[in-house]
């Protein structure tokens, strides 16, 4: 129980981009579930990985279109909780980041943000360019000691994603 006492505390910051109790419990009920997840469908994943029934499907989708949180705050909030409560790794006093993209194809025309986008590959079965989204994130890294005189034990701690191209 207390993984989850410390999940709720790290993550209580959060209720003050959201208007309501209410869409902050269905950000932590997300968040938990998109963590535990055992594969990546999206909400039905979401569903059966925390056990919910049928008509939480209905309020999670609602929940993702939501005007009910302010995300500009959440990013600023959970970017300041990264920084302060996980203590990142720093070498000559500079953070260490981690930056990562990925290019998602998608078929549809009149999808929001869909763009053309180039593809380096070295493959010639890859078209040179597709039709998606773009998503880059950056994380902060978080070095430990996995035991006295050890080697360290990295993990990386996403900051805010966005959608750089085609947003």
């Amino acid at each position: 129980m207390s993984l989850w006492s410390t999940w709720c505390s790290v993550l209580a910051p959060l209720r003050t981009a959201c208007n309501r109790e209410r869409n902050f419990l269905w950000l932590l009920m997300a968040l938990t579930g998109i963590c535990a997840r055992p594969d990546l469908l999206g909400v039905t994943s979401i569903v059966r990985a925390l056990g919910l029934t049928e008509r939480c499907y209905l309020r999670l989708l609602e929940f993702f279109h939501t005007q009910g949180i302010d995300f500009e705050r959440l990013t600023r909030r959970w970017t300041q909780i990264a920084l302060e409560r996980f203590t990142p790794h720093r070498l000559g006093g500079l953070l260490v980041l981690l930056a990562d993209g990925l290019k998602v194809a998608k078929s549809g025309r009149k999808m929001p943000a869909v763009k053309r986008l180039h593809q380096l590959s070295d493959s010639n079965t890859k078209p040179e360019y597709i039709r998606g989204h773009s998503l880059q994130v950056v994380s902060v890294a978080q070095a430990s000691m996995s035991a006295p005189g050890r080697a360290y034990f990295w993990a990386w701690l996403p900051l805010p994603q966005r959608r750089l191209v085609g947003a």
